[in-house]
């Protein structure tokens, strides 16, 4: 089971896109370039942060307390053996004027309703987690409802006749919707591997033109030693041209036929890269048989 930071820590990688490390372009290269001081800071740092703020001032006495208190514990049992105390923290009457059991008393007084270090460290990392939890989901930034028993909305008023209002009227940030990653398959021991090597999303919600990958024009990369394919796509609008030669309905379609046709043909220096795209025929929902290289491309 996850402690409370190792939570919050995974919640953070999620939030920084740490799955996508093998994106190697615009933003994902900024945070790949970036991707070890993150780590470090949430993996270290935080921690320690947390645990120096946790030996100042009042938090640091009530977490003084509570392991002196645990002290005293630990030489009454030792002293007076350990049913000296019983399981809800009450001495036995007999010592309660002995030096120890004076002591156990005034701990008892400064730690009341206390919590020792690690219950406050947990506390913390799960309020840090309800945070951010509340402002991410699926790859987008939010603001999750949340309801108590008595008020079912907290909104500014000043006793204007008319106010408007939005749930997230004080966030600004950059939307990232779209959730990118690298696709491999293997395929007669050969391991082929669709790289995205550029992606041209929407900004600030402004709709523009409709998104497709499409292969590049560059011919795939054969490592003979590696046995590794890669081919490269782009996440992109349709050029003028494009747009005559993939028609004006099922474009997505009609680019990965003109895929499949052309790709296998510009690897005739290999014709074992070649064998592997075209093995193993797979079928539809139609009940056609598609190239194992058609299969993928239909999944990426």
């Amino acid at each position: 089971m996850s402690t409370p930071l190792e939570k919050f820590q995974d919640l953070l990688r999620e939030l920084f896109q740490f799955d996508c490390a093998d994106l190697d372009f615009g933003i994902y290269r900024i945070m790949n370039h970036k991707r070890d001081v993150i780590e470090r800071f949430f993996v270290a740092n935080l921690p320690n942060a947390v645990a120096e703020e946790l030996e100042k001032g009042a938090a640091a006495e009530q977490v003084q307390s509570e392991k002196k208190l645990q002290e005293i514990r630990k030489q009454i049992g030792e002293s007076f053996g350990h049913a000296a105390i019983d399981t809800d923290g009450n001495l036995a009457e007999m010592f309660h004027n002995t030096p120890l059991g004076k002591s156990y008393f005034e701990l008892m007084a400064k730690s009341a309703g206390g919590q020792g270090q690690e219950a406050l460290e947990a506390a913390i990392f799960n309020h840090l987690y309800a945070f951010f939890s509340r402002y991410y989901q699926d790859g987008d930034f939010i603001s999750k409802r949340r309801y108590s028993k008595r008020h079912r909305y907290a909104i500014p008023y000043n006793g204007e006749e008319v106010h408007l209002h939005w749930a997230n009227s004080d966030q600004y940030y950059v939307k990232t919707g779209e959730h990118f990653q690298n696709y491999a398959f293997k395929s007669r021991r050969v391991t082929v591997e669709f790289m995205l090597n550029a992606a041209d999303v929407e900004k600030d919600n402004v709709k523009g033109d409709k998104r497709y990958f499409v292969p590049c024009n560059e011919t795939p990369t054969w490592d003979e030693e590696s046995r590794r394919l890669a081919i490269s796509f782009e996440y992109r609008p349709l050029t003028s041209q494009e747009k005559i030669t993939y028609g004006n309905s099922n474009q997505q379609d009609n680019i990965i036929n003109k895929a499949v046709s052309e790709i296998p043909s510009r690897l005739n220096h290999s014709s074992e890269a070649t064998a592997a795209l075209m093995a193993e025929r797979r079928k539809k929902s139609d009940g056609k048989s598609v190239s194992f290289f058609e299969h993928h491309l239909l999944q990426y």
